[in-house]
């Protein structure tokens, strides 16, 4: 859209004579006014046919027709300037009876394609342009474009523009908001304002683009939040926050109001979230957009009070380090709880506003941290429970970490091992540790950093030492396969050896034993196949007591410093070996190939459930031989029982062996490939399955007859000799959602009560209904991926009437036993 302008100065010019015009309907896509009191011509390109004008300085153009002539002009348009140094500007436009003057009208270059603009005023900026057919509460605002902000216009419609940005997208904004009239407009403090019956809502002032009152609203009343001249700028929520099958998250809509259209204003009363009696809270829809609007990363702490009120508690914070390799850095987060919503608050150590969350019930699926635009910062998770209440017990003690996730491996006399890790994304991580924590105060006696090494740990059947292999020294920055003897009370180291960076390594331990298997590859090889070669070490001191090399594909299947022998794995023949001789104590060998031991797969979270207290069973276990699980006596070799390889299934082991819960796949013959699952109860010493039921069963835990598991990662309890239904958590997910991903842990059964680490909370359940009845406070949980094994061993144990919970934001915790039960009796 283009206008230009000529003038004349009054030097006795006669007026112009009127031009010749085509017939009607076959104008083109101008106008010709000229002669406005004999001082002004000017040529209009709008786009479209408009009414030719004519003028002079004894008849001027009337009000009306002028107003008619520049209709399809947006009227806001003032002083904004182009790329080019130009500008346009238009004033008020004349009343009726009113002649136009030069003074009414000035107008140079309108925005055009390939011109720079500035956003002048705080805009919303949607995913497509916006018209007076738009539904309200569907204008898919995903952005909030800042003063300041600068772009360059790929498409001008009506009164949108729109650009481009590689990060954003093709977005659009009103281009009411990059005029000087945006730029003197201010924000006020919230108030309700309420539209008389026939008030409207204009997409900005002076807007051709308008709603009548209550039009996809639903309502009449809106909350204002700026003012320019004799408009309000209210704000207008989303029908929906977040939808899922686009994948975007969307904003409140800014609208406009007229003086004259508001029948009523109330000044919102604040805090926002104060607990003072009932009609004193803005609705949910309004919350939301009002802390979107007024609170941004970095405002300090007495203003988000001022806003919200006070916390129904403070927690530390999660880790606010984003970037890998720096130390974990905590905050505080304040709780806010409604039965509608949760509202998390974090600040930085500094007091600065970091991050909100808000978490909503009811949905059909578990939606985690979606954002709109640009505020990663500002998320919602969408759960499909109940929103549990937080149930304040304090701990006997808490160590704070030095990296966010925490697993107990072990637990000496006087001391527990623990492993920490940064949660790196698929199992990659900047940094590990091993740490010893003391068990009376909970305080760090000694750690051993890993960097971004590997890290293995065994702890001594004796609970004295434990051996410890890290590939990586990083205070020496360098590769080292480096193993380590520690006693546990102080962590001084008794021996060591390092290896060197040429070979990749792994460890294990037998009794009084440190097994290695050292790969590399032969350099006078040309065609560098690999050898492997297992070294056995007395555990002692650390010298090697045998050697023995072995070709690809050979398998190490020792879980723990007491097994009698080392356990080697050769196709579908295992050998148990002397510790001290390497002399074979007995074998055992399957007929045809051996099938896929998917226990040695890095998603692998099957098997027994390893307590870090007593530590792996060391005298039977189940094995993959050739195309069949064995229940072996470690001792003797003895095959116990048996359970054949069925492609695609998983299975965990409870009761020491004897039952097995095996998740079976409906649809697929591949495990991660498959949708439907059905779970299937063994008795292997009977030999038979007892049962099944629908959905993939895990994180089993068999008290008396009842099972407690997981179906699709929500909590339930099944009768274990029937399989009957006790119960599962009330929900509102689909048949079709499964969140298993939110199973961070294994479950603690109590006398009335559960423990689950479940998302981000430890929750309290009431073990005979499953009803929730709330989560313990300040227990960060989470699920790091590809440390299957350590969340299901290591985030939830007990030893007598100490409950430990590791964490995701670097807290260790001990709690009593009956502490956690009295708080879930409340």
């Amino acid at each position: 859209m283009r206008l230009k302008w000529y003038r004349q100065e009054k030097r006795g010019i006669p007026e112009v004579a009127k031009p010749k015009q085509p017939p009607a309907g076959k104008r083109p896509g101008f106008s010709l006014i000229h002669g406005i009191k004999g001082s002004l011509a000017l040529i209009c390109l709008v786009g479209g046919t408009v009414p030719a004008l004519t003028a002079s300085a004894s008849a001027p153009v009337a009000a009306a027709a002028l107003n008619e002539a520049v209709s399809g002009l947006p009227d806001f348009l003032a002083g904004q300037p182009t790329k080019n140094g130009e500008g346009l500007a238009v004033s008020k436009p004349p009343t009726s009876g009113e002649s136009a003057s030069s003074e009414w009208l000035w107008l140079k270059t309108l925005p055009k394609p390939g011109d720079m603009m500035e956003i002048r005023f705080q805009s919303p900026l949607f995913s497509r342009a916006v018209h007076s057919g738009t539904d309200l509460r569907q204008m898919n605002a995903t952005y909030i474009g800042e003063p300041g902000e600068k772009f360059m216009i790929s498409s001008v419609s009506g009164e949108m523009l729109s650009f481009h940005t590689y990060e954003r997208g093709t977005l659009w904004i009103p281009q009411w908001y990059i005029s000087e009239a945006a730029g003197s407009t201010e924000s006020i403090e919230p108030m309700y304002v309420t539209l008389r019956k026939e008030g409207e809502l204009s997409l900005t002032p002076r807007s051709k683009a308008r709603w009548k009152t209550g039009s996809g609203t639903g309502d009449d009343t809106f909350v204002a939040v700026a003012r320019w001249k004799d408009w309000y700028g209210v704000i207008v929520p989303p029908a929906v926050w977040y939808a899922e099958d686009a994948y975007e998250a969307y904003r409140p809509a800014m609208l406009w109001v007229r003086d004259k259209d508001v029948a009523q204003t109330t000044a919102v009363p604040l805090p926002l979230l104060k607990e003072e009696g009932p009609g004193t809270v803005p609705d949910l829809d309004t919350l939301q957009s009002l802390i979107l609007q007024v609170l941004k990363p970095g405002d300090d702490a007495a203003k988000v009070k001022k806003w919200l009120g006070d916390p129904k508690l403070t927690e530390v914070s999660g880790n606010l380090q984003k970037e890998g390799g720096k130390p974990i850095t905590l905050g505080s987060s304040w709780r806010y709880e409604r039965e509608d919503a949760h509202l998390l608050v974090t600040f930085t150590p500094a007091g600065k506003l970091a991050a909100a969350r808000w978490v909503f019930p009811g949905s059909d699926r578990y939606t985690s941290r979606p954002f709109a635009g640009d505020d990663y910062l500002f998320t919602q998770d969408y759960t499909v429970t109940s929103l549990p209440q937080t149930r304040e017990v304090q701990p006997e003690w808490r160590n704070s970490g030095t990296l966010a996730y925490t697993y107990l491996l072990g637990a000496g006399k006087e001391v527990l091992l623990l492993n920490g890790d940064d949660g790196g994304f698929s199992g990659d991580h900047y940094d590990a540790s091993l740490y010893a924590v003391d068990k009376e105060n909970g305080k760090t006696r000694w750690q051993i950093n890993a960097g971004y090494g590997r890290l293995q740990a065994y702890l001594d059947p004796s609970g004295e030492e434990a051996t410890v292999f890290t590939s990586y020294t990083p205070e020496e920055k360098q590769y080292d396969n480096r193993i380590r003897r520690v006693r546990l009370s102080d962590g001084e180291v008794l021996w060591e050896q390092r290896f060197g960076e040429d070979n990749q390594m792994d460890m294990w331990a037998a009794r009084d034993a440190v097994i290695l298997v050292t790969t590399r590859n032969d350099s006078r090889d040309v065609q560098r196949k690999t050898s492997t070669k297992l070294s056995v070490l007395d555990a002692r001191n650390g010298r090697t007591r045998w050697e023995s090399t072995f070709g690809e594909g050979v398998r190490v299947l020792n879980c723990g410093a007491a097994d009698p022998y080392v356990l080697i794995g050769e196709g579908a023949k295992l050998r148990a070996l002397d510790p001290e001789s390497g002399a074979t104590a007995w074998s055992i060998e399957s007929e045809g190939g051996q099938a896929h031991d998917y226990s040695a797969d890095p998603y692998f979270a099957g098997g027994p459930r390893i307590d870090p207290f007593t530590g792996p069973d060391p005298d039977r276990r189940w094995i993959l031989i050739g195309d069949s699980w064995k229940r072996l006596d470690l001792s003797t070799g003895k095959v116990q029982a048996e359970y054949p390889v069925v492609p695609g299934e998983r299975f965990e082991e409870l009761a020491g062996g004897r039952y097995l819960l095996v998740q079976h796949p409906l649809d697929s013959a591949d495990y991660w490939g498959a949708t439907s699952f059905e779970t299937k109860w063994y008795d292997a010493d009977a030999g038979k399955e007892l049962w099944r039921i629908s959905g993939k069963g895990s994180k089993g835990e068999l008290e008396g007859d009842i099972l407690y598991l997981t179906i699709n990662g929500l909590p339930a309890a099944v009768e274990a000799k029937t399989g009957k239904m006790l119960w599962i958590m009330p929900n509102s997910a689909s048949e079709a959602a499964d969140l298993s991903a939110l199973a961070a842990g294994s479950f603690m059964v109590l006398e009335q009560t559960l423990l689950y680490p479940f998302g981000q909370d430890l929750l309290i359940l009431d073990k005979k209904t499953g009803k929730l009845l709330g989560r313990v406070a300040d227990v960060k949980t989470g699920y790091a991926e590809l440390r299957d094994h350590e969340t299901r061993n290591g985030t939830l144990n007990r030893s007598g009437d100490d409950i430990y919970v590791g964490t995701a934001n670097g807290g260790f915790l001990r709690f009593d036993a009956k502490a956690l039960e009295k708080v879930g009796e409340r």
